[in-house]
């Protein structure tokens, strides 16, 4: 099963990380370009791509974690005390959404490989060495997801899940 998987995933080799959204902590990240109109008539980037994450995750380069998902419950500025108003929610206020804007913003990071694994697990290598490594942790068999890729090329978008259960594609 993650052979075909691992086939599908390979669409997103040679396209760049162009832009990242969050739903609650639920990462969205987007792969390549692809602009759409939303309801309000603003015009959006909503990717080739887009891989939602909502299991731990990380960014690394060879000596050091770049961000990572619990980086959402961090306060943007690593060196302010403590604020018991901090709202994570809040676009920008966490150490999470700073960095990855910080990443993209300041790298053009184009996929070279993709590889998912049988738990669930997916690794996607980036040129100048840096990997998003996505590791479900979740032993429940209950249908809980860790996360999803929508391919948004075509206008009936189509996507991949990795499941507590299982991969299920949908076409």
């Amino acid at each position: 099963m993650t052979d075909k998987i691992n086939k599908i995933l390979s669409d997103l080799i040679g396209l760049s990380l162009t832009r990242t959204t969050r739903a609650a902590n639920m990462e969205c990240l987007k792969f390549g370009t692809v602009y759409r109109t939303d309801k309000d008539g603003k015009t959006n980037n909503i990717g080739e791509f887009a891989l939602h994450l909502t299991c731990p995750w990380r960014v690394t380069n060879e000596t050091q974690i770049i961000v990572g998902s619990a980086d959402l419950y961090q306060q943007a500025d690593e060196t302010s005390e403590y604020d018991e108003n901090y709202d994570y929610h809040e676009f920008n206020a966490n150490l999470r959404d700073v960095k990855l804007d910080k990443l993209i913003n300041e790298n053009k990071l184009s996929v070279v490989s993709v590889n998912a694994d049988k738990f669930g697990g997916l690794e996607i290598c980036f040129d100048s060495n840096i990997k998003l490594t996505v590791f479900p942790d979740l032993t429940s068999k209950a249908d809980n997801e860790y996360w999803r890729l929508i391919d948004f090329r075509n206008e009936k978008s189509k996507h991949l899940e990795s499941w507590t259960t299982g991969y299920d594609t949908s076409d």
